[in-house]
């Protein structure tokens, strides 16, 4: 490539599409933006000094072959070591075993993976599940192109069966507005007054597995909350509660009714 930089013998992480009809430009950017999030978010959760994304360094012919590399936001440190891309791939590999063969990694646990993680698999995947006799392959390798055993393979038949387990781990998109009776709540935040509207947040697994902001429609539902004598924190309370959801996804619980508090396991 004219004027490329020379950055000695860092490490790549290349992406290969080996398609059999031209793939969709959105299809294809929407899967590398899917693989840059995630390893974004997984470099997060490693606790990694700076905030980390991939860059492309070199796009080359051949099916579609993307060499990415780390960058941290600071000026212009590039990683130059595989730590940090090897446990990416590791864990990225655990995903696919995870929606293809429905097991964990190689000492047998089993990783629950996020509703994030899951779509952003499905996303990646999606150029080769589109294409009947496509593959997708990612691996890596230093600048002299020697490859290193963490990789990933995928073809066509493998990238629609995982999608359809993703789809089934998903479940249907919640519509804009629901009723549920009887779920279990567990509080992460609360304002220590009835009358307050705004600051409370509270987990309902069985709707969402994080926290979404939490309304209670009477004074005298969040009182019972409120004037327990053990803390709120440690209880798990039985409520009827309105879902509210944009885009599938729930952006407001608004508490009906507080039905029972029990002991949190």
């Amino acid at each position: 490539m004219a004027g490329e930089v020379d950055l000695g013998g860092e490490v790549l992480l290349t992406v290969k599409i080996s398609n059999t009809r031209p793939v969709d430009l959105v299809d294809l950017t929407t899967s590398l933006m899917a693989l840059a999030e995630e390893f974004r978010d997984f470099a997060s959760r490693e606790n990694e000094p700076a905030e980390i994304k991939l860059y492309v360094r070199e796009l080359r012919s051949g099916s579609v072959i993307a060499d990415l590399i780390p960058i941290a936001q600071q000026a212009d440190w590039v990683l130059d070591h595989k730590d940090i891309l090897g446990a990416f791939v590791g864990n990225l590999s655990d995903l696919v075993e995870f929606f293809l063969r429905g097991k964990g990694n190689e000492s047998g646990a089993t990783k629950m993976p996020s509703h994030e993680e899951a779509k952003r698999l499905s996303q990646i995947l999606d150029p080769v599940a589109k294409d009947g006799g496509a593959q997708f392959n990612i691996q890596l390798s230093d600048h002299a192109k020697i490859e290193f055993h963490t990789h990933i393979h995928v073809d066509s038949i493998d990238a629609n069966a995982i999608q359809n387990g993703v789809r089934r781990f998903l479940g249907p998109d919640l519509p804009a507005q629901l009723v549920r009776r009887d779920q279990l709540m567990v509080l992460e935040q609360v304002k220590n007054s009835t009358s307050s509207k705004t600051g409370d947040r509270a987990i309902i697994e069985a709707v969402w597995p994080k926290p979404v902001r939490l309304q209670f429609l009477s004074d005298e539902a969040k009182a019972k909350v409120l004037t327990l004598e053990e803390n709120p924190f440690q209880k798990v309370f039985v409520v009827d509660v309105e879902v509210h959801s944009v885009g599938g996804k729930p952006v407001l619980y608004r508490v009906i009714d507080v039905k029972d508090a029990l002991e949190r396991p």
